[in-house]
């Protein structure tokens, strides 16, 4: 009998992949009220499963767990999976959101999520059709890239399914590989798509015809349900029309903090990134969204004339445009959506492979690798077959050691090639960085990085905030761990208040503003550091990459950079917050606080200790 707990069906599925077993695993409901959501609840899943060997589990070995996990208001309003495991790049808990229908699919048919264990002995994909799960033969799939296994998938199951895949990326182990779900859309960071992979686990696919949990106020949540139909479309009316698009110009143009020739500089004055965004005939599709969305953010797109003629995609929102485009000097939003779809089909983490290829051609620029190095690719701004290619040889690991080097992400690479190539490496925690600089302070703060409970995520955003004096701290904490972990779209629209007026009529646990943003974001917070610490990170990786302090070139903020001063203080005002010392170790009180008590012996070394 599953437990019951307004806003969850109350229960898990369990797949061991090594024994092809499959059971159901009650939810534990104090787990479920004290970390909402996936990224909180699957975190402390991992902490109590791994404990003081934390750092001794391989996350691509078979005893590593991957769980996929629903936050509670999945189901009733446009939500993300969250994906959350011992990342094979940061070794921290990551918890990575991707959107599409699966959630919910899952969810209807009748689970909170799904822990996977154990490596199958040959590939295999699973089926969850309700109560109905079986593992099955993938050998055909294997070694394909996006589109084949999605056509595959449909031509068995029809076109009302949801799934999750690997492309040759994760099946060839790229630490940066992403779970690709509806062909372009991506649980992308940390490395979730490696994990299947190690796991020889090719697709997810699920169908559920069963009901959404049933909720504490089930005529508050249709009155809140029906006001996000009516108003939020009109509240983010500029994402509904055009998507994240016009922020590949806005970002450059206005902030200066968007990549460009692999972070040289964070600003350009590419107007007519704009015009051919904004162009009615781009569109193929204008309004796509994922079920519950009011938004409707994607756009799929053609190229209508020259040499891409023909070609369809999504039209590239912010994080792609940005570094797929601008980061290799290309301003032609065409061949932005060229550049951008190929991680999609390989089953790349954009963000991640965008930062390789760029530092790789800075690189190249620098002399410090030749094209025989890349496999006899030659790399040059602007141009995308270079790009496109190297990252073809990424995703199935040939063209050389470097190649296979660069499959292992920009840390571990550039610390093995040397020659002064950590100098452009955008990375924080071996996690390449989003598409937000930090130097122009327009965009993200100088710490937004550098203490991120996920290394180089831009999601992921620790933050602190001064009272009218511009002196006292307000509050220090990261606002964004709140929606990541429920898979609450951050483009929504919602209020953090109806944010919480939600949560009350889904589950009625009474949890207050004050409560959620005081203590329980605190503890969570807690939780990612202890795993940081436990992975081997200390205060000395609590920095940006060496870039962010070299003044910008060019622009309205020309000769801004990140003072290492200001940066030092606000970590020290955002320890202080959380209970942790002066080096970012949570202190005996804080880690009984967030559930931790059981770490005190291999934590409490670690205090003091830079």
């Amino acid at each position: 009998m599953a437990t019951k707990i307004p806003g969850y069906h109350g229960q898990l599925l369990e797949i061991d992949l090594s024994s092809k077993s499959v059971k159901k695993v009650d939810l534990d409901e104090k787990l479920a009220r004290e970390y909402l959501g996936g990224r909180a609840m699957g975190g402390k899943m991992l902490m109590d499963a791994y404990g003081a060997n934390w750092g001794k589990i391989d996350p691509l070995a078979p005893e590593a767990l991957l769980l996929v996990l629903a936050g509670p208001y999945v189901d009733f309003i446009g939500c993300k999976a969250n994906f959350v495991f011992k990342s094979p790049q940061t070794f921290g808990i990551v918890g990575s959101q991707g959107s599409g229908d699966f959630i919910h699919e899952l969810r209807f048919s009748g689970y909170d999520g799904v822990i996977f264990k154990g490596k199958a002995s040959a590939p295999v994909y699973v089926t969850i059709f309700d109560d109905k799960v079986e593992i099955k033969d993938a050998s055909k799939m294997w070694g394909k890239e996006i589109p084949e296994v999605h056509k595959m998938i449909v031509e068995l199951y029809g076109n009302r399914t949801s799934q999750y895949y690997i492309g040759p990326a994760g099946d060839n182990l790229v630490r940066y590989a992403a779970a690709i779900t509806e062909w372009y859309r991506a649980a992308g960071r940390g490395g979730p798509g490696a994990v299947m992979g190690s796991k020889n686990l090719k697709a997810i696919v699920c169908r559920g015809t069963g009901a959404a949990p049933a909720v504490a106020d089930q005529k508050k949540l249709n009155a809140l349900m029906e006001s996000a139909r009516v108003n939020l479309p009109v509240v983010r009316a500029s994402t509904r029309e055009y998507g994240t698009a016009s922020g590949i110009f806005t970002t450059g143009n206005v902030r200066s903090s968007e990549p460009v020739k692999n972070w040289q500089s964070e600003w350009h004055n590419q107007q007519q990134i704009q015009g051919q965004f904004f162009a009615a005939d781009q569109w193929v599709r204008r309004y796509w969204s994922d079920y519950g969305c009011t938004v409707a953010c994607s756009k799929l797109g053609r190229v209508k004339s020259g040499k891409r003629a023909g070609f369809i995609g999504e039209l590239p929102d912010y994080e792609a445009g940005a570094l797929e485009g601008t980061n290799f000097a290309i301003y032609d939003i065409n061949e932005m959506l060229v550049a951008a779809s190929k991680p999609d089909d390989l089953g790349l983490d954009l963000i991640a492979v965008g930062n390789v290829c760029g530092w790789a051609c800075e690189a190249q620029e620098k002399g410090i690798l030749t094209a025989a190095d890349l496999g006899g690719i030659q790399l040059k701004w602007g141009e995308t077959e270079g790009f496109v290619k190297l990252m073809e040889a990424i995703a199935y690991r040939k063209g050389g050691e470097i190649i296979k080097l660069l499959g292992e992400g920009l840390g571990p690479a550039t610390k093995k090639i040397g020659k002064g190539s950590e100098a452009f490496a955008m990375v924080t925690k071996n996690m390449e960085w989003g598409a937000h600089g930090a130097r122009s302070l327009k965009d993200k703060m100088e710490i937004s990085y550098p203490i991120s409970a996920h290394g180089g995520d831009h999601m992921s955003n620790p933050t602190v905030a001064y009272a009218a004096d511009g002196k006292t701290v307000a509050y220090a904490r990261e606002d964004s761990i709140f929606r990541d972990s429920n898979g609450i779209c951050s483009f929504q629209g919602l209020t953090r208040d109806q944010e919480i007026e939600w949560l009350q009529a889904i589950t009625g646990f009474g949890i207050s503003k004050e409560k959620l943003e005081g203590e329980m974001i605190i503890n969570w917070m807690t939780m990612m550091r202890v795993s940081l610490l436990l992975s081997g990170w200390t205060y000395k990786d609590d920095v940006n990459p060496p870039r962010n302090y070299e003044p910008l070139p060019d622009g309205p903020d020309k000769g801004k950079f990140v003072d290492k001063v200001i940066e030092e203080r606000k970590k020290q005002e955002f320890f202080k917050a959380h209970d942790w010392d002066a080096v970012g170790v949570p202190s005996t009180a804080s880690l009984k606080k967030a559930g931790l008590e059981a770490f005190e012996s291999v934590i409490a070394p670690l205090r003091g200790k830079a």
